[in-house]
This record gives structure tokens, C-alpha cells and sequence, in this order.
């Protein structure tokens, strides 16, 4: 139902208490059961290969979750590593029908990483999929941990499906009954640092307010709306969108693979999808690659993960007549902190701050304006796992590294993120602020900025573009007209065919700094 206000930040607030009704320990499966008692008998999970109503994704459910206990050896944590697929949702709910926390593996990061996240997370056994194994090329990765982990595959869990089975979990489904767990939690796993890679645990109650929070500021249309989610799982976007519609009956299209550019408006256009979330990088190859009415069913269109890039939001308005509202998250906030919306936005900014959140803005030494966005609220995580170290329980307040400046009204705008920022001659260098000034130099979108170490200034800039004739000198000259410093001019432009990306779809920036700082072992 809609709200009466969607731009009163008093009615939003009273909207999201009101929904999240005072509600403590939260157990996700739970809520998938009640909205299943009212909810539609049609289709409300769908991928290229199926589709399932809540009846037939429950009894799949009630049936999975027996025979995976069987299997876990009451481990506590469980690794999925899953593509989006149907399969995937049966199993995170299964889990939390049994009390067992998923760690979403991202099966983009390498062997290494992935044994990584599980020892931070002590996992011993993972759900995966054969065919997902084959298909992906990833047998390098079950090789790999195969010593420290035993894998259970959804094939074989099918197999052993009988008639007994079967019945109970018809039996289980017209029971209805709820579970009753003193933990309900969920683990992702940051990517592109330097080290190894940090576990953030969400519970249940994190992500339930997420969910509402959303609910209080964007009309969404249960009766017309479909989501249509590429993205994966193991990024908390591609999860929140799943959970949001799970549990609020919401038909969600799952797609296994945001990086098919020429597929994917193709495939919006057979589902007739409403919603559609993803970054500025997936929205510029869709955007590229989109046929005319490919997007003619989108109505609304969300853009996180990375900053939207000024050249991707233009083809979309431009081409396809759809204004796409940008929203700014971290994995640690269940993912969404702010978002612009239909009703209430503010061009250059990520929108304002969700209803039952707070925040404060922290000084940075060597930025003049804004700071860093630390924010405290229900849908901020218990804590982090470190690897070597274990449980390190967040204090309420999470410092999201993001320099920011907040107006009047509330609306957020991302100045850089602390570590996007170069320190050079002792001067803070945003390496975001340096690839815009090349794309407005070179009227492309191709740009993408690193720093590395220098003896003489600290660090120095080294530009990666798409864009074959890219000249460092026209750049140069670019940037004195612009009076702007000459600190942000960098002191290499290499061509690059390709751009690394990770698996979330922000641009692999890690990769890019490596290759750099080869770059210059070779020089050396």
C-alpha cells in the first residue's frame, strides 16, 4: 500500500517502525512462510530454466532442509557457492529453516580467496552445484579446496529424494510451522583489499530492516512489479533484492549472469520486468547492447555498488527515455544506506539517509570539505570475522570510508572513497575526480585510476582507458585549462582493450594496481 508521503521524512520514519512492528530475532524463513499464507499462488521465484510459487518453493524447501541436515555434520556455518538460480534461494532458506548460517562464497575471486573466506569463517562443508561447477569452469576451485572442505552438491541431495520425502515435506508445508533459533545470521565477504578477505555478519534482523526501510520510500506494485535481479547473490545488493521479494510477495526474475551485455535486455523484454538494480558498469554494456523496447517495461532502475557514471546515466535518458536513481550502500549496512527515489531525489547526489538510521560525518586530515560517512542503525551488521583473529563485534557505528558532504535537506554526495584517494606531495588526490576530468576531456566513459608508490612524491597517478587513442599530453593540457591542480594529472596513460571486473561488477581495481606496480618492476 502506499504511503501517504513518500518525501516527509517524519511519515517515512513512522512508516518503517510501523512495519518493522518492534519485531526482535528475526528468522527469515519465518517470514517467507507468513507471506506465503497470503501471498500469490502464481509464480513468485523465476529463472532461465524454471519457475516456482510459493507452495512448490516451500515443499522444496521443507524437503531440501531434511536431507541437508543429513550432510552438515552440525556444522554451524556452511559455505554457497551458488550461481542465481532458483537452487540458490531453496538453499539459503533451507539453511535458515535449520539455524544455519550461509556463507555466500563469490566464486569470481579465485581459488585462493574463496579458501580464504572459508577459513576466516571456519567452513568445512559447501553447497554447490555440478553442473554450475562444469558449466563455470571452476573445477580449479574445487581441486583447490577440496583438503579443507567437503563439498555437498544439490545433485546428489536430489537423488536421494524419495516418495517418504516427499510426503513429509507436503506434510511440513500444510503444518506451517515456525522455527525458533537463537541465532539467525548470514556471512558475506568483502572483496577488492589487499588483504585477506574480511567476513561481515548479518542477521536476520539487519537485513528484515533493510528490506523495510526500502518499503517506506519507493512505491513498489506487488500486484505489477517484477524484479528483475542479475545480480549475484554473494553481493548483498543481488541479495536484498531476493529477500525483498521472497518475503513481500514480489515476483524476482533470476538471471545467473550479470555480464551477459546482449542477452540481458533481450531477456527484460521476455519478462516484462518493472525493477531493475545493478552498476554503472553492467548498466553501460546493457545500455550498449539494448535493442529498441528492450527496456520499454522498465519503470524503475537503481544504480550502486560504484559511483554512476555521468556518460552511462545520459545513454539511458537519452536513448531509452528512463532515468536511472542512484543509491549508495556498503556490505556492512545489509547493503542500502541511501538511495534517490521517483518521489524524493537531488541530481549528483546518492539520495538521503534511510528512515531508523543516523549518522555523522568525520574529519579527514588533508580533505578541506566533507569527510567520512559513519552511520549507525538497525540494519548495521553484528561484526566482522578477521581472518587469524575471529569475531570482532561492531560497536553500532560503522565508518563507511567514503568522504562525503551532506546538504541541508539530508542528500548525500560522495566526494571519493578514502581509499580512492591518492596522497601525493602530501596533498589528498581523488582518483575518482581524476578519471572524470579524462572522460570530460575524451567524451568516453573508459577511464579508471590508480596510485602506486613514488620515492619522490609518496604516490603518483597511473590512468588505464579503453579508449585506443587516448593521449596523455591532450589530457595534460585538458586539466591546466580546467585550472585545476597539476597533482591530478597522471603520470601514465595506458591503453587497456579490457577493464577487470569483479564479480560485484565494480571494476577490479586491485588487479589494475598490480598490473601498475608490475609495470613499473619492469621499468625498473
Amino acid at each position: 500500500m502506499r504511503q501517504a508521503s513518500f518525501s516527509d521524512p517524519a511519515v517515512i520514519e513512522a512508516a518503517f517502525l510501523a512495519r518493522m512492528g518492534g519485531k526482535r530475532n528475526v528468522n527469515l524463513y519465518n517470514e517467507l512462510l507468513a507471506c506465503a499464507e497470503k501471498g500469490r499462488t502464481t509464480t513468485i521465484i523465476e529463472d532461465p530454466l524454471g519457475r516456482v510459487n510459493y507452495k512448490k518453493l516451500l515443499i522444496s524447501i521443507q524437503v531440501v532442509s531434511a536431507i541437508l541436515k543429513e550432510h552438515l555434520g552440525g556444522q554451524q556455518k556452511v559455505g554457497v557457492l551458488m550461481p542465481n538460480v532458483i537452487g540458490n534461494v531453496v538453499t539459503l532458506f533451507s539453511l535458515f529453516k535449520l539455524g544455519v548460517t550461509p556463507c555466500m562464497l563469490n566464486f569470481s575471486m579465485g581459488a585462493e580467496s574463496i579458501a580464504d573466506c572459508c577459513a576466516t569463517a571456519g567452513v568445512k562443508r559447501v553447497i554447490t552445484s555440478k553442473a554450475f561447477i562444469e558449466k563455470g569452469g571452476l573445477d580449479a576451485i574445487v581441486k583447490h579446496l577440496s583438503s579443507s572442505v567437503t563439498f555437498i552438491y544439490l545433485e546428489d541431495i536430489q537423488r536421494q529424494v524419495n516418495l517418504m520425502h516427499k510426503l513429509n515435506g507436503i506434510l511440513h508445508y500444510a503444518l506451517k510451522k515456525r522455527v525458533s533459533h537463537s541465532s539467525n545470521e548470514i556471512i558475506l565477504f568483502t572483496s577488492g583489499t589487499e588483504s585477506k578477505p574480511k567476513g561481515v555478519v548479518l542477521t536476520h534482523d539487519n537485513l528484515f530492516a533493510n528490506v523495510n526501510q526500502l518499503l517506506s520510500i519507493i512505491d513498489f506494485n506487488m500486484q505489477k512489479d517484477l524484479i528483475f535481479n542479475a545480480l549475484p547473490m554473494f553481493h548483498c545488493f543481488g541479495l536484498i533484492l531476493v529477500i525483498l521479494g521472497a518475503i513481500n510477495d514480489l515476483p524476482v526474475y533470476l538471471y545467473p549472469n550479470p555480464l551477459h551485455y546482449r542477452e540481458i535486455p533481450n531477456a527484460i523484454r521476455k519478462t516484462k520486468a518493472t525493477i531493475i538494480a545493478g552498476t554503472s558498469t553492467f548498466f553501460e554494456g546493457y545500455g550498449a547492447n539494448a535493442g529498441e523496447g528492450d527496456f520499454a517495461s522498465l519503470r524503475l532502475v537503481i544504480a550502486g555498488a560504484e559511483k554512476l557514471k555521468e556518460e552511462v546515466a545520459k545513454l539511458w535518458q537519452d536513448r531509452f527515455g528512463i532515468h536511472i536513481y542512484e543509491g549508495y550502500g556498503v556490505t556492512e549496512t545489509s547493503p542500502v544506506i541511501s538511495t534517490n527515489t521517483p518521489d524524493v531525489r537531488r541530481a549528483g547526489t546518492v539520495g538521503r539517509i534511510l528512515p531508523g538510521m543516523e549518522y555523522k560525518v568525520s574529519p579527514v586530515e588533508g580533505i578541506a570539505v566533507g569527510g567520512t560517512l559513519v552511520v549507525k542503525g538497525p540494519n548495521v551488521m553484528k561484526g566482522y570475522l578477521i581472518h587469524g583473529k575471529g569475531f570482532v563485534p561492531c560497536d553500532g557505528w560503522h565508518d563507511c570510508g567514503d568522504v562525503v558532504t551532506v546538504d541541508e535537506e539530508g542528500f548525500i554526495s560522495i566526494q571519493s572513497r578514502l581509499k580512492r584517494f591518492a596522497k601525493i606531495a602530501g596533498e589528498m588526490v581523488a582518483l575518482g575526480h581524476v578519471e572524470k576530468l579524462a572522460s570530460s576531456c575524451f567524451e568516453h566513459t573508459g577511464f579508471y585510476a590508480v596510485s602506486v608508490p613514488d620515492s619522490r612524491k609518496g604516490e603518483r597517478v597511473v590512468l588505464f582507458t579503453t579508449k585506443e587513442d587516448a593521449d596523455l599530453g591532450l589530457l595534460k593540457k585538458y586539466i591546466k585549462q580546467q585550472k585545476m591542480s597539476s597533482l591530478y594529472i597522471p603520470s601514465q596513460l595506458v591503453f587497456q582493450p579490457e577493464i577487470p571486473i569483479l564479480g560485484t561488477g565494480k571494476t577490479n581495481y586491485v588487479q589494475l594496481m598490480e598490473q601498475a606496480r608490475a609495470m613499473e618492476d619492469v621499468l625498473a
